[in-house]
């Protein structure tokens, strides 16, 4: 059945006010989710705050991961309030706003310098610049629930200074350094032979000072050498005390200090207790240097017998 000029206008004029109305509840429930990013780069405002309460339910909850630990209303708005004094120039600038139905999701941009430490981290009067995702859920011209993931590693990154991010690179680097040490060490002890050339460079160097005219002085390179040279050292000492004292580790090198003595065969005398000190270096997780300080005249004067 043709449809009359008039009906067509009708049914046109309709379509119009449908779409229209579409139009404006859609700008409508965007401005509501503007207030959200507007009360985050005012975070010390009242007036803020209360506009967005007033664009929230009741029963709104922050999502920003699966732990289920979800923030409401009240917790975040007492966060954003602490960011008014962490970061007092927080900016949280939306960058693109896109609606689907009752679900806005927004594209915004953080940005702020904090006054101190962020999540740890003392950023020294750096500023952070970073993307933020968020899907806000609408009902009602109310958002009930916000998912939400910002780069804060990324900011972290930022406000780390070249100095501290050295420093925490040769931390972890030292903490790498002083675990191999110790395995080392720990081999040794037993006599885990496997274990000792599994953790050695092909061309590590075992340096010990001392009198040359005792076998087990070095300095000594590669594992065929330094093998030969421990099978002296087992051959002519018997350590009755070994103690470490003190550590430390950075970098690619471990310092340690501690107390010692042992008994030479060759004499059958033992050594007075003594400090010892090692410096070693590792690297690609192989031991490069192993380079021994001890009380060299005392052992000289135990092994031949003075």
């Amino acid at each position: 059945m043709a449809m009359s000029i008039k009906s067509f206008i009708s049914l046109l004029v309709v379509s119009m006010l449908i779409i229209g109305n579409h139009a404006v509840a859609s700008s409508s429930e965007q401005k509501s989710v503007q207030k959200f990013y507007d009360f985050l780069s005012n975070p010390g405002s009242e007036t803020h705050a209360q506009a967005f309460a007033g664009v929230t339910s009741e029963s709104w909850v922050s999502i920003g991961n699966y732990s289920g630990k979800n923030k409401s209303r009240d917790a975040f708005t007492a966060q954003v309030n602490g960011f008014s004094k962490l970061i007092p120039n927080l900016n949280w600038a939306v960058q693109s706003m896109h609606q689907d139905g009752d679900t806005v999701v927004v594209r915004s941009r953080a940005s702020g310098t904090p006054t101190g430490p962020l999540f740890g981290v003392d950023g020294a009067g750096r500023s952070f610049d970073i993307l933020t995702i968020d899907i806000h859920k609408i009902e009602e011209n109310k958002i009930v629930s916000t998912y939400h993931i910002e780069d804060w590693a990324g900011a972290l990154q930022q406000l780390t200074t070249p100095e501290a991010a050295k420093a925490k690179a040769a931390q972890a680097q030292g903490q790498a350094t002083l675990e191999t040490v110790m395995a080392f060490m720990g081999a040794m002890g037993k006599g885990d032979m496997e274990s000792m050339k599994e953790l050695m460079a092909d061309d590590m160097v075992w340096q010990n000072e001392g009198d040359k005219s005792i076998p087990w002085i070095g300095p000594w390179k590669g594992k065929e050498q330094i093998f030969a040279f421990l099978g002296e050292f087992s051959k002519g000492a018997k350590t009755t005390l070994w103690e470490n004292q003190d550590i430390i580790a950075s970098g690619d090198t471990v310092a340690i200090f501690g107390n010692m003595k042992f008994i030479t065969t060759a004499s059958g005398s033992e050594t007075d207790e003594f400090t010892f000190a090692l410096r070693a270096k590792v690297k690609d997780g192989k031991v490069v240097l192993w380079n021994w300080f001890e009380d060299s005249y005392d052992v000289s004067r135990t092994f031949h017998g003075k």
